[in-house]
């Protein structure tokens, strides 16, 4: 597991970098989450820090399991029964919101909206047994675009100054 980094000398920026993990902590710290790439799951993330100095943030992530729900890529996995852990990591472009937060350049995003993960997990337990892992991530991959708000929420970097 990652040890935080000594942040010595800290500069204004690294104050601002403070209060926006405090923001990602309070919003998010222990809370569910569906995580999204190239597949989804339904996880809880706990453990976020952040280094000033290298301007990365990371997080553990922990998989719920959840009937239905291993897709996409995460579809091989449908016979290994240990619920997955890792650690997400993120650079400068990494941006949040009050409900989501997300890699900056593609790769991971977060979801913590109940009501969209309700939807998530409606769909996936109604799934048919046979279904292909890709094929329920594609429908999944539906159910969120219809879920979008239709004015773009409000999102943040963590490291503003970039």
């Amino acid at each position: 597991m990652d040890e935080p980094e000594e942040m010595e000398g800290l500069d204004p920026s690294d104050e601002i970098v403070d209060k926006q993990l405090s923001r990602l902590q309070s919003n998010f710290e222990g809370k569910q989450a569906l995580y999204v790439e190239q597949g989804a799951l339904l996880v809880r993330v706990s453990n976020i820090r952040t280094s000033a100095l290298r301007r990365t943030v990371a997080a553990q992530v922990d998989e719920i399991p959840v009937a239905g729900l291993r897709v996409g890529r995460f579809g091989d996995l449908l016979n290994n029964t240990a619920p997955l852990r890792w650690t997400i990591r993120a650079g400068y472009l990494t941006e949040f919101s009050d409900q989501s937060w997300a890699l900056g350049y593609g790769g991971w995003s977060l979801h913590f909206d109940l009501r969209l993960i309700e939807a998530v997990l409606g769909l996936a337990s109604a799934f048919p047994s046979h279904l292909d892992p890709f094929d329920r991530y594609s429908r999944i991959t539906v159910l969120l675009n219809q879920h979008q708000s239709p004015t773009p929420l409000k999102q943040e970097r963590v490291f503003r100054n970039h």
